[in-house]
């Protein structure tokens, strides 16, 4: 079956490259300018000497295409699977290479914005701000510590350079749903500021208490005093109403449960030349988010047949700071020695009430507890002139709570005189334990002080060649093993229910393409296979984890092709068409829960933008921009029992200056 897939994409290929020839035009020769990319090794590295499989995704294709979510980006990114429960707000996770949701580490410029423990709900994280989305596949605690284990995903928000300009847009659609957005920016070589506010509301897709807000501010400061020396300052404030009527099981029952929550990231970048070929860098970063979930009861007997509310407020933080200098003895070649603290702090309040209307309550699931990490890290890269890179670190971490902990990685790349360009690289990474495994002291979960982090070893090797002027192809096939996986055990009274017991086991290929058919159509592709399975399930005796199936929600085949045209100067149409292939999942509706195979599905999405008016003198620019979503209404479920959005259609206007 992969077999199959993966020839349908290099048939795609062939039929782009002979669809070029027909047409009988070359693009006319121009200066391309490599994209330079800094999550891979948190410096400005060509994208073309990266050791490690990375795509980054502009801020200009996303307003192009009308995505407001970063998850509806990320659903482009070869490997990755984005899946999300119910409506708008509804809990969102990314599965990145057959990895588990908390493998991923998520930064908004710089900041760490995961839970302690590596969770992140994508569900909020709006595409407003952004200039462009990196994605790092593969292992990178070296470089970012604890949660880096399958890759990392980091949004840089809009540039404080450049002439001054600001926008504003409006939009409106399918589902009550309305975006308002609006920026501005200035900046040169010595200072500059960026600032962004936007809001979304939406009526969501359940007939009853499907509401879904977000509001998001944010800016930067940019200073550079000399030309030795810099700073930026960034800063986000988010905040979101999701009110949702599913229980576990995808059923539309409750008319009044409802979470709040709001976060707030803060970062300060900067730099000072110390010698010609030596630098300091200093990071400091904060994130803090706080939940509050409440169901209420609605009405007597609510519900499972007697009244029962239930309320849980959550807040974290972690706080860090980085200090690395970076020495070049020689040109191409970089040395970085750095080490961090990061505290880390999580308080969690329950309470529940067995009367209608609030009368007798108790107290369950409480905690406030704190942990700290220490780190030490160096790490070395090279970029010759003879189309040869490489990159190696290593890092020791020490943590308050589960102690030292080891990782590596290493990579190279070489490219032909044919223009091939070949990678490699292995790694290790780690996830350490949420706080409630750590910490929590219920009646029915209690924390083990002395789990040992997830951890994880991985390799890869890959390929690209332009096949014509124009015309490029790349393969990537991928290994990961999955080890000391944290799992609910049950046990004696008092003691712990947490234990390191499992493991589990990715391995598949990702394969992109893309054509520039003429000046004003491209065309790319991109296709993953991959199997996982779970080589030791230790004390599982749930579906969800059975020994020798695949994980869960991991489709085997999954792929993306999407074609732009720019039919003149002022205006752009993209289509993209979306499949997803079957996957495992778990259906709670009976009891007990069954294992299920969902089909697979396809999705078309068509977005445009027309300007009407260009920006001269004074006068502003106009432009009308469109976007239909499951264009032709397929009906499919992400997740067993919660259906996933139907056609939905999206237009307005932005007023840019």
């Amino acid at each position: 079956m992969i077999r199959s897939h993966c020839l349908s994409v290099f048939v795609l290929i062939a039929s782009v490259a002979g669809a070029r020839s027909v047409l009988g035009q070359d693009p006319a020769d121009t200066v391309e300018l490599a994209p330079v990319v800094v999550t891979p090794t948190r410096q400005p590295v060509p994208l073309g000497a990266v050791t490690a499989a990375t795509t980054v995704i502009s801020g200009a294709e996303l307003r192009a295409r009308g995505i407001q979510f970063v998850l509806d980006a990320l659903r482009d990114v070869p490997g990755a699977a984005v899946v999300q429960a119910g409506s708008f707000g509804g809990v969102t996770s990314l599965f990145l290479r057959g990895g588990n949701s908390n493998y991923v580490k998520v930064l908004v410029d710089g900041v760490p914005v995961n839970e302690a423990g590596g969770s992140f709900d994508f569900s909020d994280l709006t595409t407003a701000d952004v200039e462009r989305i990196e994605i790092v596949r593969g292992p990178a605690s070296v470089i970012y510590g604890s949660d880096a284990v399958s890759g990392v995903v980091q949004i840089i928000t809009r540039s404080a350079m450049g002439r001054a300009r600001a926008h504003a847009a409006v939009q409106g659609g399918t589902y009550g749903t309305s975006v308002i957005d609006a920026a501005a920016a200035s900046g040169d070589d010595r200072a500059g500021y960026a600032v962004n506010f936007s809001r979304l509301n939406s009526n969501g897709t359940f007939p009853f208490n499907s509401n879904y807000r977000n509001g998001t501010i944010g800016g930067r400061i940019r200073v550079a005093p000399d030309s030795t020396t810099s700073a930026a300052f960034t800063a986000r404030y988010t905040d979101r109403t999701y009110r949702f009527p599913t229980d576990g099981s995808g059923a539309a029952t409750d008319s009044n449960q409802v979470t709040n929550g709001s976060s707030v990231v803060v970062g300060l970048e900067a730099a000072r030349r110390l010698l010609p070929r030596l630098d300091a860098r200093l990071n400091l970063a904060l994130h803090t988010s706080d939940d509050a979930y409440d169901n209420r009861p609605d009405s007597p007997g609510d519900s499972l047949g007697f009244a029962f509310a239930s309320s849980r407020t959550a807040a974290t933080s972690r706080r860090s700071v980085d200090a690395r200098l970076i020495a070049r003895p020689l040109a191409d070649v970089a040395v970085t020695a750095g080490a961090q603290v990061e505290l880390e702090r999580e308080r969690q309040f329950s309470e529940t009430s067995s009367d209608f209307g609030g009368g007798a309550t108790s107290e369950t699931g409480s905690f406030d507890a704190h942990r700290r990490t220490t780190a030490a890290y160096l790490q070395a890269s090279a970029e010759l002139s003879n189309g040869f890179a490489a990159d190696g670190g290593a890092r020791l971490d020490d943590n308050s709570a589960f102690g030292t902990f080891t990782t590596y990685r290493a990579g190279v790349s070489y490219r032909l005189r044919t223009g091939t360009r070949l990678r490699a690289s292995a790694g290790t990474a780690y996830k350490a334990p949420t706080f409630s495994e750590n910490f929590a002291a219920t009646p029915f979960e209690i924390g083990n002080p002395d789990l040992r982090p997830e951890r994880s070893s991985s390799w890869e090797v890959g390929a690209e060649q332009r096949v014509l002027r124009g015309v490029t192809v790349g393969a990537t096939y991928f290994d990961q093993r999955f080890r000391d996986l944290i799992q609910y055990v049950s046990g004696a009274a008092n003691e712990p229910t947490y234990a390191n017991l499992a493991r589990a086991a990715a391995r598949g290929v990702e394969l992109t393409a893309a054509a520039t058919l003429a000046p004003i159509v491209t065309v790319t592709a991109q296709y993953t296979g991959l199997r996982t399975r779970v080589t030791d399930a230790g004390a599982s005796v749930s579906p969800v984890f059975a020994l020798g199936q695949a994980l869960v929600r991991r489709p085997a085949h999954s792929g993306r092709i999407g074609v732009r045209v720019r039919p003149f100067e002022r205006a752009s149409l993209s289509a993209n068409v979306n499949f997803i292939g079957h996957r495992d999942d778990v259906d709670f509706r009976p009891f007990p829960a069954e294992r299920v195979t969902q089909p697979g599905y396809r999705t078309v999405e068509l977005a445009g933008e027309l300007a009407v008016l260009q920006a001269v003198g004074r006068q502003p620019s106009l432009t009308l921009t469109a976007r239909v979503e499951n264009m032709f209404d397929a009906k499919y479920e992400p997740i067993v029992g919660f259906p996933g959005r139907r056609r939905a259609v999206l237009a307005g206007g932005r007023i840019g200056l």
